[in-house]
């Protein structure tokens, strides 16, 4: 399999929509899957292990794959990552044994694998243990009281569209009353599985945008476990999902009737995000019309095209998807996902 060069289907993206070429799927891309999923965690997701006898990381016993009654046909070992039948299935490693379970392609491996993965590594952790670890060790302490927030700004309705009902939706607008979001416009954070975790503000003063940047995050907020409007989105999951780069994006393509938009919080996806991303079928990458934007878009095609159709929308120079109004969100998004 490492040495394989598999080729991927053509991504068919609307008419004027930036087409992404045909590249050859790279290796790390299912490096990354096999250092994530072992070939005994497949066994066992499968129910193929029960027949197998164990000796150090070996395992042996009837192929389950065919229905063998040979007791040393098929071999396994755990250590290396690979598999054997002696009589009639072949052999290879992880990738090759989830194929021959499935009968399908390595695109199919590949978008398997990675739900085998988000199940692995997003246990829903309850609403008080700690989410990660700082590099320091200090662990995050998730939030969970409310804040009372007036959902009418300037910042919000004025600049960024956002209409006082879905800021209300969103948990999001001012504080006088909590010094760490005071002189910001916040937004309620939550995790995965949709257990409230605290909050963010964005700046408004200048200098303490120069100085801190935009954003303040709870100290040792676990950024990279976290998609803005997951918990929301999950439901439309099957739909495809937008993918964009801060809340305010998110919550104007749910104003404009596409509650299918999550958040990077930024321009790279961790792995935990793109195990959860996995899981759609259709994936439309709206971020910023800037290079860093642009550039991030190209590594996410990159990162997800073994599990998705995954087709990027071009912004203009300097545009966020915010800057349009709500019927041209709303038919940018038909353009690519069937939403009514």
């Amino acid at each position: 399999m490492d040495d394989k060069q598999i080729q991927t289907s053509m991504l068919q993206p609307p008419c004027n929509a930036p087409m992404v070429p045909r590249t050859p799927l790279r290796n790390l891309d299912f490096r990354y899957l096999k250092s994530q999923v072992g070939i005994g965690d497949v066994l066992t997701f499968h129910g193929l292990d029960k027949g197998l006898l164990r000796k150090g990381h070996r395992l042996s016993g009837p192929c389950p794959l065919h229905g063998g009654d040979n007791p040393t046909a098929f071999r396994v070992d755990l250590a290396r990552g690979i598999w054997h039948c002696f009589t009639r299935c072949g052999g290879g490693d992880t990738v090759e044994l989830v194929r021959k379970i499935l009968g399908g392609s390595y695109v199919q491996a590949a978008r398997h694998m990675l739900k085998l993965c988000a199940e692995s590594v997003q246990p829903p952790p309850p609403p008080s243990r700690s989410l990660a670890l700082h590099a320091t060790g200090a662990p995050f302490k998730p939030f969970t009281w409310k804040i009372p927030l007036n959902p009418i700004a300037a910042f919000l309705q004025q600049t960024k569209g956002i209409s006082p009902a879905t800021a209300s939706k969103f948990e999001a607008g001012t504080s006088n009353k909590s010094p760490f979001l005071k002189g910001t416009v916040a937004v309620r954070l939550y995790d995965l599985h949709g257990n409230p975790i605290g909050y963010c503000g964005r700046r408004l003063d200048r200098s303490e945008i120069n100085r801190w940047g935009k954003w303040r995050f709870p100290r040792n907020y676990p950024k990279k476990e976290t998609l803005f409007n997951a918990h929301r989105a999950s439901s439309f999951i099957e739909k495809g999902l937008v993918i964009v780069e801060c809340p305010w994006a998110a919550m104007r393509l749910t104003q404009a009737g596409a509650p299918n938009a999550v958040a990077l919080l930024g321009t790279s996806a961790s792995p935990v995000q793109l195990a959860w991303l996995a899981r759609a079928p259709k994936i439309v990458l709206m971020l910023d019309g800037d290079d860093a934007g642009r550039k991030a878009a190209h590594l996410l095609v990159g990162a997800l095209k073994n599990s998705a159709e995954v087709m990027i929308h071009e912004l203009p120079d300097s545009m966020e998807p915010e800057d349009l109004n709500d019927r041209e969100l709303m038919a940018t998004v038909r353009r690519y996902l069937l939403f009514s």
